[in-house]
């Protein structure tokens, strides 16, 4: 009877399992669905947030003057002290983190990101930084949609892929435009336009749509003009458009590295109060020019309708009515007030200042066109328009999201021609001058490296983790040149990555320790002397072999492994003995 128990028990168990599995699946849909609903409701209610803080700081009046100044700075001093104190995930933009969080973290994201992302960058944003709400609404969305995914336990798998997912919803809610963010979802976060998420995506996606406009209505963001082109050789101009397009976006790429590279460079303790020195230079280039305050649309609005005057002290000093000077200057000051609040480490995000950049960009372009060319232009709203989109593609690189994008927020179908050659013209120039794309470079500037699409491409091909050794002999930095040869001696190796603290620093040769010790002075420690080769020639685990082994010509014969999430953290060492030890070994079956 035990016996018969056992057996019904084991042949119960498949059966049981396999229902656990269909379930899963079943639940992954569901929950699909229910994730379009809180992450467009996450993102409305942060837009809400964003107003309702706005007239609670400033009133009903327009913010001008010195107010401006001091609600920048405490505003800026207490989000400081929360991203530093409780939620350090949720400075910047908050789309990098989401895409880091699904190629290197499984999609795990804590439960307190979309939290600070939410109380953080609503109250940044209507203090007057100029940043804007839609990169944090995707971090906000995703967030919410991993932890629902752990809440219901599904598989790792399904977990990941639940944050493209919950990214789409935010970005279709916060912008009214369910298919450009589905592409960016697609293009940005995944990285595969043939992704198997498409699906879930735009179901979320939908959904979240549908509360948007159940919550604010169903009109576009902007309100335009119908515009058309006015003669076929007027191409030209918008290709022009796109030339400068890209210009201006490597610009404001390499501006905003830079800028944030200065604010990483300062001493660690000044790490808390880096939002509010933005926030006193953004406040007093608000005293200037009010109208790069905040998200901006007011003023995209009016560039598109050819309204646009300028305001504050710049507006007096032009008297608000040079519309090409109004474009320059709002399109250089943003600029700068954009990659200030960026760069000294507020929650917010680029979509808006791209956008508003792109129209100015793009109205005066279109204004200089209209005074120059020897056929006919249309407005300046119309190249505004294009501007936009051309910025996007040239910064965002995302150049269908940035097509769709265009077209769903003015609902416009006469400018699609246009803004496709402006947008692929900057998108070229861009990638040719900034090869890495903003969102990767800023990743990078904290060591961490996401995979390229050749590396996520090379599936099924020999891989660096194949072939590397994890078990490495290492030499401390702080050892002594005799202390360093004579391990190294012991060891029989040649080259020796050098660690400290378990941290890369770099590699040591026995031929450069004895040229070293020839020399004289072996007390000397291996720290006081430039003895290594640079660590800028390493791979990741993931990058295919051949990579590798193009990579380990140029070294010292021993290249490192370094983690995609922390470039200082070895996780071993390639060399040509243990690509050919790989190599018999697998012949061996």
């Amino acid at each position: 009877m035990p016996e018969r128990a056992e057996k019904t028990w084991q042949g119960w168990l498949p059966r049981l399992l396999a229902r656990l599995r269909l379930a899963e699946t079943q639940v992954f849909l569901s929950l699909t669905l229910i994730i379009g609903l809180v992450a467009g409701f996450s993102a409305v209610l942060f837009h809400l947030a964003i107003e309702t803080l706005r007239l609670d700081l400033f009133g009903l009046d327009e913010p001008s003057g010195w107010r401006t100044v001091l609600v920048l700075i405490l505003v800026s001093l207490f989000t400081g002290y929360l991203l530093f104190r409780y939620f350090p995930d949720s400075r910047g933009s908050g789309v990098p983190q989401t895409s880091a969080a699904f190629h290197l973290a499984g999609g795990v994201m804590r439960a307190r990101t979309p939290v600070g992302k939410f109380v953080t960058g609503a109250l940044t944003i209507a203090a007057g930084h100029s940043l804007g709400r839609e990169g944090p609404s995707v971090q906000i969305g995703a967030g919410l949609a991993s932890v629902m995914g752990r809440w219901f336990r599904l598989s790792p798998t399904n977990v990941r892929n639940l944050v493209p997912v919950g990214a789409a919803a935010a970005l279709s809610a916060a912008f009214n435009t369910p298919i450009a963010a589905v592409l960016f979802a697609l293009e940005e976060i995944v990285g595969d336009m043939n992704a198997a998420v498409m699906g879930s995506t735009v179901l979320a996606s939908v959904a979240a749509v549908v509360v948007r406009r159940s919550v604010l209505g169903n009109e576009p963001l902007f309100e335009v003009p119908q515009y058309a082109l006015e003669h076929p050789a007027e191409l030209l101009a918008y290709a022009v458009l796109g030339i400068v397009g890209g210009f201006v976006s490597v610009a404001f790429c390499k501006g905003l590295l830079r800028g944030r590279a200065f604010f990483v460079r300062l001493p660690s303790w000044t790490v808390v109060f880096q939002p509010a020195m933005g926030g006193l230079v953004v406040g007093l280039v608000l005293v200037a020019v009010p109208q790069v305050m905040g998200v901006g649309y007011d003023s995209v609005s009016d560039a598109l309708n050819g309204n646009l005057q300028l305001k504050g002290f710049t507006g007096r000093l032009f008297n608000g009515e040079a519309l090409l000077m109004g474009f320059l200057v709002l399109a250089a000051v943003k600029i700068i007030a954009t990659i200030v609040s960026y760069a000294s480490g507020n929650a917010g995000g680029i979509f808006a200042p791209v956008l508003f950049i792109g129209a100015m960009v793009g109205g005066a372009t279109g204004t200089i066109m209209g005074n120059l060319a020897l056929f006919p232009t249309g407005d300046a709203g119309a190249y505004a328009l294009v501007g936009m989109g051309a910025l996007f593609a040239g910064i965002i690189r995302a150049p269908m999201t940035s097509v769709f994008m265009i077209f769903e927020l003015t609902q416009d179908y006469q400018i699609i021609v246009p803004l496709m050659i402006a947008n692929m013209i900057s998108y070229m120039i861009s990638r040719r001058y900034q090869p890495t794309p903003v969102y990767h470079a800023l990743l990078r500037q904290d060591g961490i490296h996401l995979p390229s699409a050749a590396t996520r491409a090379a599936a099924g091909r020999w891989r660096v983790r194949d072939v590397m050794r994890r078990e490495v002999d290492t030499i401390p930095v702080e050892s002594t040149l005799a202390a360093a040869w004579e391990r190294a001696r012991k060891l029989g190796g040649h080259c020796f990555p050098v660690l400290n603290n378990d941290r890369l620093v770099g590699i040591v040769t026995m031929d450069m320790l004895e040229k070293a010790l020839a020399e004289g002075e072996p007390e000397r420690r291996l720290e006081e002397v430039s003895l290594w080769a640079e660590t800028n020639v390493h791979v990741h685990a993931d990058q295919p072999l051949e990579l590798a082994l193009e990579r380990l010509s140029q070294g010292p014969g021993v290249l490192p492994v370094v983690n995609r999430g922390d470039v200082g953290r070895l996780d071993g060492v390639i060399d040509l003995e243990s690509i050919l030890k790989a190599f018999r070994f697998s012949r061996r079956f």
